[in-house]
């Protein structure tokens, strides 16, 4: 029998994304490298490590960008194993359904910075699940968005389904789909919450520059609008996530 391939890896950099890793799933840490200021605060962490026999160690500014691959480090490094995205499985749908969940779905949102933002905001409102679909334009928790994130990554779990309009319309079934809209007289998030939701919501967020495809937008039981000045067209995807977890989720 052939020995299975190593798991890829991943760098999450940052203080806050570190010290959470530690918090929640401390095991996952592989390896640990830090320079010489962030080591003085690293002590229990190293300590962790010494008892399962891992590696920690303290490096200067130019091996520690190296192993990072960036110098946006915070002067910290932890090396896990890539989390694989979960499958949506009927029995995940069900529990979504009795949970009544909010769910937060991505339609090709392409930076992954913007893909950190919104989990650094899904996590700050409770929201535990996020559905990407299986597209080359949808980017996926990468380095970036686990550094973006900013500790935000423990609490989210990633699902992909192979498209996203046939999960809508499975989904139709027990949550009620609010999209956005740049046209049209569309009601404002708040007047759409105010008006009533007669199933949990499941936000969808679409692409920065072209927003949510057209079969997207005919699976979404209500379109709102984020009224602003009309002074530029819309918010980053990533601040419009934040309007709309707070409208939708944050004042249950």
């Amino acid at each position: 029998m052939k020995p299975s391939p190593a798991s890829k890896e991943l760098n999450v950099c940052g203080w806050q994304a570190v010290s959470t890793l530690f918090a929640r799933h401390p095991a996952e840490v592989r390896r640990l490298f830090f320079d010489a200021v962030t080591g003085k605060r690293a002590g229990e962490f190293c300590s962790q490590l010494a008892a399962q026999k891992k590696v920690y160690r303290q490096v200067d500014a130019a091996e520690l960008d190296k192993i990072a691959g960036s110098k946006l480090h915070g002067g910290i490094v932890a090396v896990i194993a890539e989390r694989p995205l979960k499958k949506v499985t009927r029995e995940v749908m069900a529990e979504w359904a009795r949970a009544k969940a909010p769910l937060l779905l991505l339609d090709r949102v392409s930076n992954a910075n913007n893909v950190g933002a919104i989990v650094r905001t899904a996590a700050y409102f409770g929201v535990k699940s996020i559905i990407v679909p299986d597209h080359p334009g949808q980017a996926l928790p990468g380095e970036a968005a686990w550094r973006v994130a900013e500790g935000g990554m423990e609490f989210v779990d990633f699902y992909r389904v192979p498209a996203l309009a046939p999960f809508c319309a499975e989904l139709k079934r027990s949550h009620f789909l609010i999209g956005t809209s740049l046209r049209g007289n569309q009601l404002s998030p708040s007047a759409a919450r105010e008006r009533g939701l007669p199933k949990p919501p499941a936000v969808i967020l679409g692409n920065e520059e072209r927003g949510m495809t057209p079969e997207i937008m005919t699976q979404c039981d209500r379109l709102v609008k984020i009224p602003g000045a009309d002074t530029v067209e819309s918010l980053n995807v990533s601040a419009a996530a934040a309007v709309l977890c707070w409208e939708f989720f944050g004042q249950r």
